[in-house]
């Protein structure tokens, strides 16, 4: 079985922080231009998931880039 930790690591992109790696990467209209509160949650959730699995990802839906990027904050 993958360890997805090492699996997404070949998507890892460069960022300060998990809000500079979100502001970065996610599409404007699936993140900045919905509002604070939403902002506050899908940073916390990205949080939670650097906390819980030591990286974070974005989907390619909501990627600028068209695919799928990783933020690992340690690394």
């Amino acid at each position: 079985m993958k360890n997805l930790h090492d699996v997404f690591k070949k998507y890892q992109v460069p960022a300060a922080s998990v809000e500079d790696f979100r502001r970065r990467y996610t599409k404007p209209d699936r993140f900045a231009h919905r509002g604070p509160e939403y902002i506050a949650a899908v940073l916390q959730s990205a949080n939670s998931d650097v906390e819980q699995f030591g990286y974070t990802i974005i989907s390619r839906h909501d990627s600028i880039t068209g695919e799928v990027v990783a933020y690992y904050p340690h690394n």
